[in-house]
């Protein structure tokens, strides 16, 4: 298959940022898309419990248009737009690490103040905006080991990708066995004649049990307190999130999400050295990932979903699940990729595209601005609305955002070149103040 280019070795000039007949649309539409999705689940970060992320319970939305609003989001949606979203910084990082005719060196210089850089708009994001849910850090974390993979065939990456994504599956499936052999022993146990003395191992059994669904499930009083501090004032607010904030960025990224986001920018990265991500592929070949990432991602989320919703929405259930969680999302993500570079290529939607677009060029703005305009709406320092709209009534937030930013955007490259903070973020790349107007 078609790899990037190498690097020509003369002449060697400076870098300079990409110029704007030079960008790849359909990245940019793509990109688009995917920062739209993710606030189908940020939103209820923003607005409830960090609890109602993967359970409804902490919402109340167990029933009727609530429950209808979580299956379809968490069907259709969930884990899916992040892993655009990583693919493509990914492919991002790969197009700034491979300019042709440019100083090798400097290019390694660059890429790791521009990659610094963006864990310093993360850090903004996650402790000065509050949001404990920013993804910039670990983006910008993982950025660094991209630079060692920059020349490996697209095939390699891909192979290192699946690899990581095996390996968290086998972790997963272990946790699920551990759970399922537990529920097991606590099911044998209970089932005893009443009044039958247990031995020590069976008590301890039924501890380690009981210690297990405390730490997989919330009580009402901790779910009250998350939200009586997010109607609070900014500085209970900001000790709150920078708490969070800390563990998820040192602890859990270690043992998670580096990981996560690591296997998809490899994969983004081979993506684009296929040039699946520039319409470069037949129709044929689009359509093959929408039918294939549709026709497996929908089914395995389907019945995650619908698993967890018969259980009761049981705690227990979360480790049943782990171990396809990747199978769904990923396989659905190739799908929402395929549709969208089957739109760029066929020419068709052009609104859709435009707007797309706009929102994709601007993401790093809109992404921070998410936080912001979200605080204003749902924290105690603007209209404290955190906790007060069911789960379907986010849903109209959501949709007046995605206008909102698509006006701007669209106003906003009439005149200028960059987002504001796309600006900054190249200007202090290359030290150095980049032409705003256009």
């Amino acid at each position: 298959m078609t790899e990037i280019p190498e690097v020509a070795s003369i002449p060697r000039v400076t870098p300079t940022p990409i110029a704007d007949k030079a960008r790849i649309r359909s990245i940019d539409t793509l990109r688009g898309v995917a920062l739209c999705g993710i606030l189908l689940l940020n939103i209820i970060g923003f607005a409830n419990s960090y609890g109602a992320y993967s359970s409804p319970v902490f919402d109340g939305a167990i029933d009727g248009i609530n429950l209808f609003t979580f299956m379809t989001v968490d069907i259709l949606f969930e884990g899916s737009m992040r892993a655009i979203f990583s693919m493509l910084f990914g492919a991002g990082f790969l197009i700034f690490m491979t300019k042709p005719d440019t100083d090798p060196d400097m290019v390694k210089s660059l890429f790791r103040r521009r990659t610094a850089l963006l864990v310093g708009f993360g850090l903004v994001n996650a402790y000065i905006f509050v949001w404990v849910g920013d993804i910039l850090v670990a983006y910008g974390m993982t950025g660094f080991l991209l630079y060692y993979f920059r020349d490996f065939e697209a095939k390699k990456l891909a192979i290192f990708s699946l690899a990581i994504f095996v390996l968290l599956m086998l972790v997963h499936s272990g946790s699920h066995l551990s759970s399922a052999s537990a529920r097991k022993a606590v099911l044998e146990i209970e089932a005893l004649p009443l009044g039958t003395e247990l031995t020590g191992e069976q008590e301890a059994t039924l501890a380690d049990w009981d210690t297990m669904l405390e730490l997989q499930s919330m009580t009402t009083e901790l779910v009250a307190e998350e939200l009586e501090i997010k109607k609070s004032g900014y500085g209970e607010n900001f000790v709150a999130s920078a708490k969070m904030s800390i563990f998820l960025q040192t602890v859990a990224y270690l043992f998670g999400l580096l990981w996560d986001v690591l296997a998809m920018m490899l994969l983004g990265m081979a993506f684009l050295k296929w040039k699946i991500l520039d319409t470069s592929r037949s129709i044929r070949f689009y359509v093959g990932m929408v039918v294939l990432g549709f026709g497996i991602g929908i089914p395995v989320n389907y019945w995650e979903t619908i698993t967890f919703v018969n259980s009761g929405f049981a705690p227990e259930w979360i480790a049943t699940a782990r171990p396809t969680y990747d199978i769904g999302r990923l396989t659905l993500a190739i799908g929402y990729i395929g549709l969208v570079m089957l739109i760029c290529k066929a020419g068709i939607l052009s609104w859709f595209r435009s707007a797309m677009s706009a929102v994709g060029r601007m993401a790093l703005t809109n992404y921070l601005s998410q936080s912001i305009i979200c605080n204003v709406i749902f924290m105690g320092f603007g209209f404290g609305l955190a906790g007060e709209l069911e789960r379907h009534q986010l849903y109209y937030v959501v949709i007046g955002v995605w206008v909102f930013q698509i006006i701007t955007s669209l106003l906003w490259l009439e005149r200028y070149r960059y987002g504001p903070a796309e600006w900054l973020w190249r200007s202090m790349t290359y030290k150095k103040k980049q032409p705003l107007a256009l």
